[in-house]
């Protein structure tokens, strides 16, 4: 399918009804996914999609809607029906859209011809990550590996157009070693190249292995060091709080914070719209803007919020092309390495936990962003800098401010981060944070 033409179609059809602004996003992608449970491959799948979503705009109301029937007349019938919705809609925020013509080419920065067609490839690959996770003292691994591309194209009724495509490769591996002793691993990648199953697998069957006679520890404040999948789920809603609508919303904890210090001097956090290795983005907002690279937390400073056009018209700034047509967000996120290894960052600690995956995070209250995860797979209390026991059962809660505000140590090395916890891809190190409040989950 021509992506560039079905935005012809539905722009035209635009025109034609009297809108004053269209923008049309096509995209289409064909992903590959195997599925793996009790050491074995269970189920194989290869699914193409295609969508169209319309934004239209008239007399200061608009509208958005999506389709996968893309039919010719299915298209205009589409489109007429979104315009006639408008009449029942109040009047918003309205912003016109830039009425300046670009034209976006691909970056390609993050494409891998390979991942267009690998699915001869992906039981071996599976059985790399299986294998690795038993020698390492699992005995029985699940998981799954996604692999494919997708493009998107955009067309808006000032003549703006442009296409884009990326691939990725992403492997999430849980492996037990006994009923509740298990261990987690994952490999994220936009090229074949630099996908890792087997110490993805080695990673889950170790802390598989190292989490038999797992106890509860006692409840308290402790040092925890945080692996680079527990801190991106966590710093994904710190972007989710540098959005403008989060902050306009009343939900965002880094209102009227801008220029103010909201982390720890060693913590910085960056958003791009295109980086070498990023598993998200584009060249191009639902808007039509460029995307470009937004520091959002620089040396512990908050510099500023991730903008679509209304927002921005809102704030009396510019677009930091992070539309959404309704909530700016990020794209790909960067923690800024520091200069500690694991075992450096391990011997610093007095009386700490570190954490290697969690689940369920939730929020008490997005204002001050207080929050609580759990902890799960490999959990170890550490003592004068030794690991001496694996621990289960506990819950950890904090406020995001506070704790990024303690971070003490950050990692050299850092590793891109998606899976269902996390979904905008994030390079993220190790961060070892003071006195995080740790609970029992039972009693």
């Amino acid at each position: 399918m021509d992506l560039q033409e079905l935005n012809e179609r539905a722009v035209s059809a635009a025109r034609r009804l009297g809108a004053d602004d269209a923008v049309a996003l096509s995209a289409n992608s064909a992903d590959s996914m195997i599925r793996f449970a009790n050491n074995s491959v269970s189920v194989v799948n290869r699914v193409e999609e295609a969508e169209l979503t319309v934004y239209l705009a008239k007399g200061g109301k608009r509208a958005i809607a999506s389709t996968s029937n893309l039919e010719p007349a299915s298209v205009k019938q589409f489109v007429s029906e979104l315009f006639g919705s408008l009449k029942g809609l109040p009047k918003s925020e309205y912003v016109p859209l830039p009425d300046r013509a670009v034209r976006y080419s691909p970056s390609r920065l993050s494409y891998d011809r390979r991942l267009e067609d690998v699915d001869s490839e992906l039981p071996g690959l599976a059985k790399e990550a299986i294998d690795a996770s038993l020698e390492a003292g699992g005995r029985r691994a699940a998981g799954v590996i996604n692999a494919g591309k997708g493009t998107i194209a955009i067309m808006t009724s000032a003549g703006t157009q442009g296409i884009d495509s990326r691939t990725a490769i992403t492997l999430n591996i849980r492996t037990f070693a006994e009923n509740e002793a298990s261990g987690h691993g994952l490999s994220c990648s936009s090229t074949l190249s630099h996908f890792d199953p087997k110490e993805a697998g080695r990673r889950a069957g170790e802390g598989a292995r190292r989490m038999k006679d797992a106890s509860e520890p006692e409840a308290g404040k402790y040092e925890v060091l945080l692996s680079p999948t527990v801190a991106s789920n966590l710093i994904e809603t710190v972007a989710g709080a540098a959005s403008a609508f989060s902050v306009d919303a009343g939900t965002s904890y880094l209102a009227e914070k801008v220029g103010k210090k909201v982390a720890s001097p060693l913590f910085s956090l960056t958003d791009h719209g295109v980086v070498e290795g990023g598993l998200g983005g584009r060249v191009f907002d639902d808007e039509g803007v460029k995307t470009r690279t937004n520091k959002i937390i620089d040396g512990g400073v908050l510099q500023g919020y991730l903008h679509n056009l209304t927002t921005a018209k809102k704030w009396k700034t510019e677009s930091t092309g992070s539309a959404g047509f309704v909530t700016p967000h990020a794209w790909n996120l960067e923690v800024g390495a520091g200069d500690s290894s694991y075992d450096e960052m391990i011997a610093e600690i007095k009386r700490g936990i570190v954490l290697t995956s969690n689940w369920y995070t939730r929020f008490k209250n997005y204002r001050t962003g207080e929050f609580s995860t759990v902890p799960r797979d490999g959990a170890y209390l550490v003592e004068n800098g030794k690991v001496v026991r694996s621990l289960k059962g506990m819950r950890a809660g904090d406020d995001l401010e506070r704790l990024l505000s303690s971070v003490r140590l950050v990692s050299k090395d850092r590793e891109w981060v998606q899976w269902w916890e996390v979904d905008t891809p994030t390079l993220c190190p190790w961060l070892l944070v003071d006195g995080v409040t740790i609970t029992r989950a039972y009693g």
